[in-house]
């Protein structure tokens, strides 16, 4: 299993308990990760089967793309 890193800043300060998912739409490998929370550093680490380029959720809502796995840093 695969680990990605997304790391999540509000007010360019890392925001704690935001709620990230991954999404992959390729045609073998489609669907969500489990939904995990970010950390008091403002980490999550999503664990997947899947790899390559995944749609980041944070808190429900598209906030961009990023390839899987790897690691990713959001400002909300």
């Amino acid at each position: 299993m695969a680990i990605s890193k997304v790391t999540i800043y509000r007010n360019q300060l890392p925001a704690r308990g935001v709620r990230i998912s991954l999404e992959y739409d390729r045609l073998f490998q489609s669907g969500f990760t489990s939904q995990v929370y970010t950390n008091d550093d403002g980490v999550a680490y999503i664990e997947h089967a899947s790899t390559g380029m995944a749609t980041v959720y944070v808190n429900g809502q598209k906030k961009g793309r990023m390839r899987t796995p790897g690691s990713e840093v959001i400002h909300i």
